[in-house]
């Protein structure tokens, strides 16, 4: 069986949730290099297909190159950062049921002024500046409402 662009989105996710939670107070000496041993781990059970080791690791490794410098402009002004956030809430339909709205934000960053910010990581095609607006990638909104 091919591998999945969920296969390829959930090693990047998990890589670099584990580096934001890791290194949430500072960045390490050498971000980029901290951040691929990292990804290595998760790559690892995904190497021995063709597709991964051609297209996939090659791909993460320009995301570690890029992802700590942006991470670290960013900081000045964050008081806080947490990484792979679960939240739910509960939405009653009637006397009987309920619709729990559960998410999981990517990071999430507390700004020394008492805003937030929420991050979303795309390993794909992220939607369009129109698509959101209308509603059809309602994603973001959601997780900031659980």
């Amino acid at each position: 069986m091919p591998l999945s662009a969920a296969d390829r989105g959930s090693a990047i996710h998990d890589a670099l949730g584990e580096f934001t939670q890791t290194f949430a107070t500072s960045l390490p000496p050498d971000p980029a290099g901290a951040l691929r041993k990292i990804g290595e781990r998760y790559f690892a059970p995904l190497m021995e297909r063709p597709e991964a080791r051609a297209l996939w690791w090659p791909r993460f490794q320009r995301i570690a190159r890029w992802f700590p410098i942006g991470k670290s402009a960013r900081r000045d002004g964050i008081a806080r950062i947490d990484a792979e956030i679960r939240g739910e809430i509960q939405i009653p339909l009637d006397n009987s049921r309920v619709f729990v709205l559960s998410a999981r934000a990517d990071r999430i960053e507390r700004r020394h002024d008492g805003s937030f910010a929420i991050l979303d990581y795309k390993t794909g095609q992220p939607p369009t500046g129109k698509q959101v607006r209308m509603g059809l990638s309602p994603q973001l909104t959601l997780e900031a409402a659980s």
